[in-house]
């Protein structure tokens, strides 16, 4: 028995037929993939355009928390029962002025978040709105 073997005209068709449909699907692949992304290539990632929503209890846990308490029971700072019954903008007054409601100044050891910020950056209404609705939820 020799080791020699020859391919028939049917294999080598067969094989090229393969390598050709192979070649096309990935081709159209391809593009599918481009006209998907916007044709920047491949099958790219967008940032989503809706920011994320704002954490009331985190924004708690890491500018109030430390005074206040874990559940608002006070500690250093005063607990915030009071502060549940608050309409929003008087909330925010205290937190970014330290001005409560009827003229009543806050202690000096509250910070004032509209001049220190949150995390380094000027509160928005937004978040404040997110720490009392959090507040008013324990």
């Amino acid at each position: 028995m020799s080791g020699d073997r020859s391919f028939t005209r049917g294999e080598i068709t067969g094989a090229l037929t393969f390598v050709v449909l192979a070649v096309a699907i990935g081709i159209s692949s391809y593009r599918a993939g481009l006209n998907i992304s916007g044709g920047t290539g491949g099958a790219g990632m967008t940032a989503s355009a809706a920011p994320a929503p704002v954490n009331g209890q985190d924004l708690y846990a890491s500018n109030c928390a430390g005074c206040h308490g874990a559940q608002a029971q006070g500690g250093v700072g005063p607990g915030l029962a009071e502060t549940k019954a608050w309409a929003d903008a008087d909330f925010r007054q205290a937190v970014l002025h330290g001005q409560a409601p009827g003229g009543r100044t806050l202690s000096p050891v509250m910070p004032r978040f509209g001049d220190t910020g949150l995390g380094g950056e000027a509160p928005t209404e937004e978040q404040i709105d997110a720490i009392h609705a959090y507040v008013k939820g324990l």
